[in-house]
């Protein structure tokens, strides 16, 4: 199976909140999931080059790939999307904002239009405490990373 290189950004407001999609499988709505903002790489994209692009079309937040923090991690996740087995090779970087989000900026392919419900705000309590399913896994972790601008001299590697 050929991986698919994505870059997701964990993107934290003023109150160290950080901003989830909930997304759903477009052939059993019953799954769904929380995840950070991002998507696949286009040809001739650097990783943090992907990211600003997604983070703009996601929430109309304009950034130039320089101004993202990281990469904090890097994960290799197979999982299931539309009854397809799918690799995605991701690298994480985050941004602070003070801005608030204007969803009529985003610019949604045909399919994020039909498999992402909704955004919303979440605080750390709110992350420790939720039964859904959130991703990634190390969430808490990145974002204590992006708070303190600590950024690793290699991307850590996470679930």
């Amino acid at each position: 199976m050929k991986p698919r290189k994505a870059s997701r950004v964990v993107l934290l407001n003023e109150r160290d909140e950080v901003l989830l999609i909930r997304a759903q499988d477009l052939l059993n709505p019953s799954h769904q999931w929380w995840m950070t903002c991002g998507g696949g790489s286009e040809m001739g994209e650097s990783a943090a080059q992907t990211a600003a692009r997604e983070l703009a079309e996601e929430t109309g937040l304009e950034c130039e790939p320089g101004e993202l923090i990281g990469p904090l991690a890097i994960r290799d996740e197979v999982f299931e999307f539309t009854e397809k087995s799918l690799r995605q090779l991701e690298t994480y970087f985050a941004f602070r904002t003070t801005e608030d989000i204007e969803l009529e900026d985003a610019v949604w392919t045909d399919i994020e239009k039909r498999s992402l419900l909704e955004f919303r705000w979440w605080s750390r309590d709110e992350l420790m405490t939720t039964t859904d399913t959130i991703y990634p896994k190390n969430l808490l972790s990145l974002m204590d990373l992006a708070t303190t601008g600590s950024v690793p001299e290699s991307p850590l590697v996470i679930d």
